[in-house]
């Protein structure tokens, strides 16, 4: 029954609860007839419309006919001849045995019923087409007659005795505890669906209540289990996908709360560092070791480089919020992120030109149209190209840009002759504060969000980023954007 519908399930239990009363009160009211009227056959005889008595109506054609003789020509039924031919009839017609009454003795007794007290017969005038069975001679018989006047006046009557039908002796006899079972049938009937119908409704509700008790009371651990495809195991089905998500979403509320303590401790850290250096110099100055107007121009250098730092290190702490809150705005439009590039490289070039940095740059032919903010990606390559600078230690500093198309994407690729990252850092490097002694480091400067807000806003963009390094030979930051084809500003504008 798990396969079904409760609709299904109620519907087919309400028709048994009534197709079943109407079945034993069809078969009572049958064993009743049967009781009163003794014959399936006569039973039939009575209640079938006249088209469907073909072979009952020439029977009783025949009783008409032998009725009319009685009339006609009552005397031959002193005939003995006749009386014998007559019985041979009736026994081919339907069984019939022959009992011929003249007055008050039996004239005529068929060879089937000798030895049977005739006594027992009914009265000359009374009347009835079926008689009730009767017990004669320790036998069920049922009797049927025919009542006429012989030429002499004498009153006669024409017996036809047939075998009750067994069935019809059962019931007579068994009627009381046929009656009592089929009520105590009904009574079972009834009352099992009930309790399956009821059992299958009533069961997983219990189990969704206590479901529903555990989350309340916050476990959110044990499963539960879809039982069955109908209402209740598709209710039961959403209540697990709701544990589910709010097991999820209690975890990531655990997990974030632990992150704003980790991100508050990293910022409490970052911001002590510059603070600590202005005031180890305002002091210096302030107590007069700055007694030189050179020591003063570097004092107060230092101070305004740090308060630089700092400004900057808020900034990205300010945007990195609006990122995690995704409350930062984004401007998408379509750009040939080749063209792009190449500005890009360009102005690079410039800025770096007193640095004496190589930069190559490498597009290869394909579609370059996507769909981007431009200032967001800007802040991305800036962000990779700062951190790989940062941390790159050789004298000639090498940056090299390669942009390929691939199916659906395009790919860009920044690679560095820097001293390259740890196998088991490369995950690690765009987590934010993260820093390891070969990739990054307070004494460096920054905030250590740079490669994470990188991360953000490549994820914005549906693309994705990721870092390939070997120590000693540099590193390779990549990342994809979708090509812009059918799409427009408004899928990512949401």
């Amino acid at each position: 029954m798990e396969w079904m519908s409760i609709r299904l399930r109620l519907l087919l239990s309400y028709l048994a609860m009534i197709l079943v009363p109407v079945f034993f009160v069809v078969v009572s009211a049958l064993l009743v007839a049967l009781l009163f009227k003794g014959d399936i056959m006569e039973l039939l005889n009575i209640y079938l419309p006249p088209e469907e008595h073909h072979h009952i109506s020439k029977h009783e054609q025949f009783f008409i006919d032998l009725q009319k003789n009685t009339l006609k020509h009552p005397g031959q039924f002193s005939n003995q001849d006749y009386l014998r031919n007559l019985d041979r009839k009736l026994n081919k017609m339907g069984n019939f045995e022959l009992v011929v009454r003249k007055g008050q003795h039996v004239i005529y007794l068929s060879p089937a019923l000798k030895g049977m007290d005739t006594d027992e017969l009914p009265a000359f005038g009374f009347y009835g087409d079926i008689d009730a069975v009767k017990k004669l001679n320790d036998q069920f018989v049922s009797i049927q007659k025919i009542d006429f006047y012989y030429p002499d006046d004498s009153e006669g009557s024409l017996f036809f005795i047939t075998n009750a039908n067994s069935f019809a002796k059962f019931v007579r006899s068994s009627f009381p505890i046929l009656f009592i079972a089929l009520i105590i049938i009904l009574v079972l009937t009834n009352g099992l669906l009930t309790y399956f119908v009821s059992r299958s409704i009533i069961r997983p509700v219990r189990e969704l209540q206590k479901a529903a008790k555990r989350m309340k009371e916050g476990d959110l651990t044990i499963p539960i289990k879809v039982k069955s495809k109908d209402e209740l195991g598709q209710l039961a089905q959403g209540f697990e996908e709701m544990r589910i998500r709010l097991k999820d979403s209690i975890e990531k509320q655990i997990a974030y709360e632990e992150n704003r303590k980790e991100l508050i401790a990293n910022i409490s850290h970052d911001l002590k560092t510059p603070i600590t250096t202005i005031k180890g110099y305002v002091e210096g100055i302030r107590d007069g070791i700055a007694n030189s107007p050179e020591k003063m121009d570097r004092y107060i250098q230092t101070i305004f480089t740090k308060a630089k730092d700092l400004d900057r290190m808020i900034d990205e702490l300010f945007l990195y919020s609006k990122l995690d809150l995704q409350r930062l705005p984004f401007q998408f439009e379509r750009i040939h992120f080749d063209h792009y590039l190449e500005d890009y490289v360009e102005e690079l070039r410039f800025d770096l030109e007193e640095k004496q940095v190589e930069i190559k740059l490498t597009i290869e032919k394909g579609d370059y149209l996507i769909i981007g903010d431009r200032e967001h990606i800007k802040r991305v390559i800036t962000n990779i190209v700062d951190n790989s600078l940062k941390y790159n230690d050789k004298v000639d500093k090498h940056l090299t840009f390669h942009l390929s198309s691939l199916d659906s994407h395009i790919l860009f690729q920044m690679t560095d002759n820097g001293p390259g990252i740890a196998k088991e850092n490369l995950t690690l490097i765009f987590d934010r504060f993260y820093r390891a002694d070969q990739a990054r480091g307070t004494e460096k400067g920054g905030s250590g969000l740079g490669l994470s807000i990188a991360k953000r806003i490549i994820e914005e963009h549906h693309g994705s980023i990721w870092a390939e390094s070997e120590l000693g030979k540099g590193t390779t930051i990549l990342f994809t954007l979708k090509k812009a084809g059918e799409q427009s500003e408004t899928d990512f504008n949401y």
